[in-house]
């Protein structure tokens, strides 16, 4: 659950060499505010709110990590 606390954070993503379509991308935030205890819902294709707070979704390459794809939640 601390990680839901932050201001952005990266959502764990199993098939990083494949971009992460919209679908992908709320599964996988799904299953990890399950996996966390947090409630969530999806008002937008790239937004979520988690326990009350709205987050941006970006889904594109993470920076260090030499060309693979991951899904990040920035709070707005």
């Amino acid at each position: 659950m601390i990680k839901l606390l932050k201001k952005a954070f990266w959502v764990p993503y199993e098939d990083s060499t494949v971009f992460p379509t919209v679908t992908k991308a709320q599964e996988a935030i799904s299953q990890y505010c399950r996996e966390n205890g947090a409630s969530c819902s999806f008002p937008g294709d790239d937004e979520v709110i988690i326990n009350d707070k709205t987050y941006e979704i970006y889904r594109g390459y993470e920076n260090g990590s030499r060309g693979n794809y991951g899904i990040k939640c920035r709070e707005k």
